[in-house]
């Protein structure tokens, strides 16, 4: 009993072992799963740390770099300026054109008519370029033409003597116009007739009237005492008015013929007046002409000869001609347009001269008759020389430039107005400039300077200078021959420390 008690204990005993172990590896299982995101956690902590430090290191090292490296001095090569004979120039682009440049067309507005040049064609002085058509002064000739005719046709026929043809003539206008007095007093006879006649009607009329008036007045009176009817008295009223119309018209018919009696009158003065003006005419023919008419007839022919004369000269204004020789750069017009101001081309003449604009600085360099070189990018072996003969008297305030005019002796045949050129103008020739490189030089505000090494430091010093050449950059000032300067000054401010590593001759 006590042993299958006892083993019945540790049976039981054994199975509670056995159940037990199972929960114990359970609970750590659980225990280990919570301790991997603190692990880890702490690891990734650590590595952020660690990448911190780093970045941190790298940045005190290129700060200490570059501290160390601003107070290394800068190694530096010095070069002394070559002193050596130069010539010197101003280079700049010219344009060609022509000392006398125009727009050539008439004095009067036209159309194209005739076109007998075209663009590029060379033409000489007087040469005839086109032809404007002008209705207007085609007209004013022709009328010009006819009145010297006319002129000549009177003056023809006041210096000759009186044909009996024309005395016949003048008679008889005398004739008719004495003839036209007598019709017009005949004329004047009857119109006053016809007033006198009007005037006797007119006072008949009047008595009427003042008859049919007394009628009126009588019915009035017969009428209130109710012994006539009142029929009579508007009857009696009729013919008053009636009466009174009849005056009216027949003093419009009165002052009618009295006009035409006034027109008679003047009618008879007129004709009395041209029978004088027949009977002078009459006189003159059978006299001849005087003096002074024919004089007066060969000054309305002179007038009339210089008013053609006038107007050919308009009309030869409508041929073109070319003022002076020179090349034709452009036609503004064509056939059957309309010319006006503009003018039918554009002339240049044959004696080139090339304009470019200076740079104001070099105003004090230029001198009239100075050298220059003509060079072309377009035509390389081309280059030839010509003379500056004028400098502009003025600078343009907007770009800081001077126009010089530079006239070429012998110009090539491919030189063509409106072409861009290369000018170098000789300023100076065998010139003792030193020459420094041009990376020697650097620009300080408007100053431009160069460096020097002194106590191992570099310091400005202001010089002067003329344009580069293919040699280096002349010094005007500033330098010596035995100064030593900066070969390259790209990297170097004022004030850096320096160390020189080598010196170039």
């Amino acid at each position: 009993m006590s042993e299958t008690s006892g083993g019945n204990v540790r049976t039981r005993t054994e199975t509670a072992l056995v159940k037990a172990e199972p929960q114990s590896e359970t609970s750590t299982v659980a225990v280990d799963a919570l301790d991997v995101p603190r692990r880890r956690e702490h690891f990734f902590a650590s590595r952020k740390w660690v990448v911190r430090l780093a970045v941190l290191s790298l940045v005190l090292l290129t700060i200490a770099f570059f501290i160390w490296r601003s107070q290394r001095p800068v190694a530096v090569t010095l070069v002394q300026p070559n002193l050596t004979t130069i010539t010197e120039t101003i280079a700049s682009s010219g344009r060609v054109g022509g000392e006398t440049e125009t727009l050539v067309g008439a004095q009067a507005q036209g159309i194209v008519e005739s076109l007998y040049v075209e663009e590029g064609d060379r033409v000489a002085a007087g040469q005839r370029l086109a032809v404007l058509k002008n209705n207007v002064v085609e007209a004013q000739v022709t009328q010009a033409e006819q009145s010297v005719r006319t002129a000549q046709a009177q003056l023809s026929q006041v210096a000759r003597g009186p044909l009996s043809s024309e005395i016949q003539t003048a008679t008889e206008q005398v004739r008719q116009a004495q003839a036209q007095v007598t019709q017009q007093q005949a004329a004047i006879s009857q119109a006053q007739k016809a007033v006198t006649q009007a005037r006797a009607q007119l006072n008949q009329l009047r008595a009427e009237r003042d008859l049919a008036a007394k009628e009126l007045e009588r019915s009035r009176t017969l009428v209130n005492q109710g012994i006539v009817p009142q029929s009579e008295y508007d009857q009696a009223q009729t013919n008053l008015r009636v009466a009174e119309e009849r005056v009216t018209a027949q003093q419009g018919a009165v002052e009618l013929a009295e006009s035409g009696v006034r027109q008679s009158r003047a009618a008879l003065r007129a004709a009395q007046a041209n029978v004088r003006a027949q009977q002078a005419t009459l006189q003159t023919v059978r006299s001849g002409a005087r003096p002074e008419d024919v004089q007066v007839a060969r000054q309305r022919l002179r007038e009339a000869e210089q008013a053609l004369i006038v107007a050919r000269q308009q009309a030869a204004n409508s041929i073109v001609t070319a003022p002076f020789a020179g090349v034709v750069t452009e036609i503004n017009a064509e056939l059957g347009q309309t010319v006006g101001s503009q003018g039918v081309l554009e002339l240049v003449s044959g004696e080139f001269e090339i304009r470019l604009d200076v740079d104001e600085n070099n105003l004090s360099d230029l001198r009239l008759g100075q050298t220059a070189i003509i060079s072309s990018s377009t035509f390389s072996e081309g280059r030839f020389e010509a003379t500056v003969t004028e400098i502009g008297a003025a600078v343009d305030e907007a770009r800081g430039t001077i126009e010089v005019t530079v006239t070429p002796a012998n110009p090539p045949d491919w030189l063509r107005p409106g072409q861009t050129v290369n000018v170098n103008i000789i300023t100076a020739k065998n010139a003792q400039r030193l020459l420094v490189p041009l990376t020697a030089l650097a620009r300080d505000g408007d100053r431009t300077v160069v460096y020097v090494v002194q106590d191992g430091v570099a310091l400005q010093k202001t010089v002067v200078t003329r344009p580069p050449t293919e040699e280096g950059v002349p010094v005007l000032a500033g330098l010596s021959a035995g100064d030593r300067i900066i070969a390259d000054v790209r990297q170097i401010k004022p004030g850096d420390a320096v160390r020189v590593k080598e010196t170039a001759g």
